[in-house]
């Protein structure tokens, strides 16, 4: 359960920062920023770096909880290391979804509307908390090719927690760690550009 908890955590990183966003840009705060001697970069670095401290430390809390009551990581201390580096890479990535939506959206109740309607079910249609070689065929694709399934089976496989996927699993179960990478940059290569688009036009309203 472990892994699957501390992928939907990283998932749901980019309602901080859309949050969090929108309240800056809704107070004002972004004219302050526009009046200093700061690249308007900065403002989204420093939102991202805090969203990505703030899940971490929620990660640490659950691991700490998880070592008190059993669970164990099975595997060397570079296969640990690799697991949590998933999780945060995972969650840069999914960051840029926040700063979208954000930057978008005017109000935190529109972005917390969107955000449920887009995360919930990306995170629960997926191998988290439903096996799923019991789904039907074609909600079974569409799980196995979710990238927060190929996460969680890179933290089950690295953390020694859990078998590998059957024969007939879609191709990123059964490289689960590379595809984590590679669904982690290409939300990025997507969702930056239009990210910092979304953002600087908010900016200058």
């Amino acid at each position: 359960m472990l892994p699957r908890i501390m992928a939907q955590t990283m998932a749901f990183s980019c309602f901080i920062v859309a949050i969090g966003l929108t309240n800056d840009i809704n107070k004002g705060i972004m004219d302050r920023f526009r009046s200093l001697p700061i690249s308007r970069a900065s403002v989204l670095i420093g939102r991202s770096i805090s969203s990505l401290i703030h899940s971490s430390i929620g990660v640490v809390v659950m691991a700490v909880t998880g070592l008190v009551i059993g669970w164990r990581i099975r595997s060397g201390l570079g296969d640990a290391v690799l697991g949590f580096a998933l999780l945060l890479l995972f969650g840069f990535a999914m960051i840029w979804f926040g700063i979208l939506a954000g930057s978008a959206l005017k109000t935190a109740e529109a972005v917390q509307g969107v955000m449920f309607t887009a995360i919930f079910p990306l995170t629960f249609l997926a191998n988290t908390f439903a096996p799923t070689e019991r789904m039907v065929p074609f909600l079974r694709t569409v799980a196995e090719w979710n990238p927060i399934s190929s996460l969680v089976q890179a933290m089950r496989e690295l953390w020694g927690n859990a078998p590998p996927p059957p024969p007939e699993a879609a191709l990123p179960l059964h490289h689960p760690i590379v595809s984590t990478i590679l669904w982690a940059i290409a939300l990025t290569l997507v969702l930056a550009p239009l990210s910092i688009r979304a953002f600087n036009r908010r900016a200058t309203d």
